[in-house]
């Protein structure tokens, strides 16, 4: 019996000698050695983001959003506009893929460290699954200065639900970011109220467009969607969405497909806003890779008009409300989740009003 326990005991050290310096599994509070992806020395941050995902290249139907987003968002650091500071922040990517001139740089942007682990040694080193497929989830891991595990997102797909917790977070470190709290509990919004004022632009609030009807619209975060393999002649397929037939792909919803459903769909005599939490720089880039000329971006900064519409999502960010303000501006018609087909409703809705004389 005792030779079995010292066995036990022998195998327990051995195995902390093996495994000494990971992840564990990718535990929180516990250090991630971040030097075992690169043997270059990389420049000091206040964050690291680490991204284990399948692939860079177009098969990944996620790959570009993800790359474009932190690009613009970290990289570039323009989620922090008139921000006190901008965290430092290293991007590193483990891409289960191997390195292929022709292919495996498509969707790479900025200076993000890249590091191609066809065999997925790192990924057994850090306890991560090697993805199975080009288009299995990605892995996003946040760690602080000291490389401490402070976050992790094991279902990425650039999805805006999950970008912005991903933002805030990093915020937190830099302590540039405080949950919004109302001033007094909102109360729910229903058809005949006035329509909560925003402002919607600069120069102008939402009250200011009396006398029209409007679309307004939440949706979780700028650059978040998925932008498929760009077609033979150069346009890119959002989606499913062939823009010429107004048609996709009703089992996807991204805030790609919702922005621009609703540009295809809405009546042009309507307003049509799109609203986020962001920054003025992030949705002018956000609009030019989207291509829209008919929806107006409105930045939400605070978070106060989400919150007087009910959209506001504990975690961070936007839920999919729609809401259609008549032209005396009091709220003709909600919509407390846009879907794939509720752009059909909110037409016929639009019409109504817009046969109205004023």
């Amino acid at each position: 019996m005792k030779n079995v326990v010292r066995l036990i005991v022998l195998l327990v050290l051995l195995g902390g000698c093996v495994f000494e310096g990971r992840a564990d599994g990718l535990a929180t509070g516990t250090r991630f050695a971040v030097e075992k992806l690169s043997k270059e020395k990389t420049a000091a941050a206040d964050a690291t983001i680490v991204v284990f995902m399948p692939s860079l290249t177009y098969d990944c139907e996620y790959a570009s959003m993800l790359t474009q987003s932190f690009y613009y968002y970290f990289d570039r650091q323009m989620a922090f506009d008139q921000m006190a500071k901008s965290p430092r922040t290293r991007v590193f990517l483990v891409v289960a893929d191997r390195a292929d001139p022709m292919k495996s740089t498509q969707n790479l942007f900025g200076a993000m460290n890249v590091v191609y682990d066809e065999p997925g040694a790192l990924f057994a080193e850090f306890g991560v699954a090697k993805p199975a497929s080009k288009n299995a989830d990605a892995t996003v891991v946040l760690l602080d200065a000291a490389d401490k595990i402070i976050f992790v997102d094991r279902g990425y797909r650039a999805q805006g639900e999950h970008l912005k917790p991903l933002e805030n977070r990093l915020k937190e470190l830099g302590g540039l970011y405080q949950k919004p709290v109302p001033k007094r509990a909102p109360k729910p919004l229903k058809v005949g109220d006035v329509a909560p004022d925003f402002r919607v632009s600069e120069s102008a609030k939402l009250s200011d467009l009396r006398g029209q009807v409007v679309l307004v619209s939440f949706y979780p975060a700028a650059f978040s969607g998925t932008l498929p393999k760009p077609a033979a002649d150069g346009r890119v397929l959002i989606d499913g969405l062939k823009r010429d037939k107004q048609e996709y792909d009703r089992s996807l919803m991204s805030c790609v497909t919702q922005i621009t459903v609703i540009e295809v769909s809405a009546k042009e005599k309507a307003r049509r806003i799109v609203v986020s939490s962001s920054t003025a720089s992030l949705l002018s880039e956000w609009q030019r890779l989207l291509g829209t000329t008919n929806v107006e971006y409105a930045n939400d900064a605070d978070y106060s008009a989400s919150l007087a519409y009910g959209s506001y999502n504990p975690a961070g960010y936007n839920e999919r409300v729609s809401v259609i303000v008549d032209r005396r501006g009091r709220i003709a018609y909600i919509d407390k989740h846009f879907d794939a087909g509720d752009e059909a409703v909110l037409e016929a809705r639009m019409d109504e009003l817009l046969k109205k004389k004023p």
